[in-house]
């Protein structure tokens, strides 16, 4: 079982390097929206949420199950199928994602460049889970802090050379590819035998992995589908506008995500006491809940008037759907705190019925898209905030009766 104060450590390192990484693109993305429209923002988006929506769907999400099988089980054979299973599973991933992206007439040569930065990406990601579960965080927190900064470097200094909507493209390769450098360079990233998986042997990884890689679908699809209904309904400039917003939402699940996610999920997968896990999902619930409240009412106040002074005119439309975001502030990163436990528990059911309230809470909101009529990205905003306090408050009342019966 993980020391907590190795716990400790590991989470102030990551959360450090996850304010620095926030502090930078959010300095970066103030220059980069005073030379971008919001169209373009919207089609680096849209391409993004397509070709990463056949990533959801495809993934088994081989890092998971690295992440919570115990020591004495990762043996030599284990660790040579869940690598060979990443490899081919991005191999497929990027044979549909190019039928799907010559289809859809996205050709560009920086659509080319997302497209080998998300799947070159979803590899290095994966297989970064054999080094994470060491909890050795802190050689992963400043290489990933100076390829973030580095890469928003770059993408200031093209777009102000001027190669335009280019540089969003051209960050994300950056990032993929000097992030996989540097993993290689300490030892991040493992490489193990490479072979043909056979049919029995993807049964048996699909039957450990259904309930995580079911979850893990619906989750990433969510958000993917959400962008693209966005766009359906109000173009490639409403999607920009959109992507904006959302991204601004994201900065508190960006900074808790390392404790949140990837901390705690490696702590929990290796701690067998349930009642070590739940005074542990107590502290950390403690701790991130009161700031995240604050971060809520702030951007529900406040939207109208910093947005547009801080973006400027052209992006003012994106204050009322930051200020409808307010809810999946609040509780996205807290339902991630209660993901990690109940994945690592392998109570993968509960998940999927937080789920379906997430689905649920998604169309309320959204009932005239049901009676054919459009809707406007303020909309999905509310939709989206209403969807993760149903699936918060779904999931922590599972928890929680468990707990009473146990």
């Amino acid at each position: 079982m993980p020391r907590t104060p190795r716990f400790a450590i590991s989470s102030l390192i990551l959360v450090a390097s996850a304010v620095a990484q926030a502090v930078v693109a959010f300095g970066a993305n103030l220059i980069m929206v005073r030379h971008l429209d919001p169209a373009q923002f919207g089609h680096f988006a849209v391409v993004q949420a397509s070709a990463a929506l056949v990533l959801s769907v495809l993934s088994i999400r081989a890092n998971t199950l690295i992440i919570r099988t115990l020591e004495a089980e990762l043996d030599a054979p284990r660790r040579d199928l869940l690598f060979s299973v990443i490899g081919w599973e991005t191999i497929l991933a990027s044979l549909l994602i190019t039928v799907l992206m010559v289809s859809a007439g996205n050709t560009q040569w920086t659509d080319w460049c997302l497209v080998l930065a998300l799947v070159i990406g979803h590899w290095t990601n994966q297989n970064r889970a054999f080094f994470e579960r060491g909890l050795r965080f802190g050689a992963l927190a400043v290489i990933e802090t100076a390829v973030q900064i580095s890469g928003h470097g770059l993408a200031v200094i093209l777009v102000l050379t001027g190669i335009g909507a280019g540089s969003l493209y051209l960050r994300e390769l950056f990032f993929t590819l000097g992030g996989l450098a540097a993993l290689i360079g300490i030892g991040a990233i493992s490489f193990y035998r490479f072979h043909w998986v056979g049919w029995s042997q993807w049964r048996a990884v699909l039957r450990d992995g259904r309930g995580v890689w079911l979850d893990a679908m619906l989750e990433n699809s969510f958000s993917r589908l959400t962008l693209l209904l966005v766009n359906a309904n109000t173009g490639l400039s409403g999607a920009g506008l959109f992507f904006q917003a959302q991204r601004l939402a994201m900065v508190p699940q960006q900074v808790l995500q390392p404790i949140s996610g990837r901390v705690a999920g490696a702590w929990f997968g290796q701690t067998e006491c349930h009642g070590q896990r739940r005074l542990m999902r107590r502290r950390l619930l403690l701790v991130t809940a009161p700031p995240l409240a604050l971060a809520a009412i702030l951007a529900w106040a406040l939207a109208d008037p910093v947005v547009p002074w801080i973006f400027g005119a052209p992006w003012a439309p994106a204050a009322p759907i930051l200020a409808a975001l307010a809810g999946m502030i609040l509780f996205l990163p807290l339902f991630e705190t209660l993901r990690s436990e109940v994945v690592a528990s392998k109570r993968v059911r509960w998940l999927l019925v937080a789920r379906l309230a997430q689905y649920g809470g998604l169309l309320i909101p959204l009932w005239p898209v049901l009676m054919g009529e459009s809707v406007d990205a303020t909309h999905l905003g509310l939709a989206l905030s209403a969807a993760y306090a149903g699936a918060f408050v779904v999931l922590a009342a599972l928890v929680l009766r468990f707990d009473a019966r146990a």
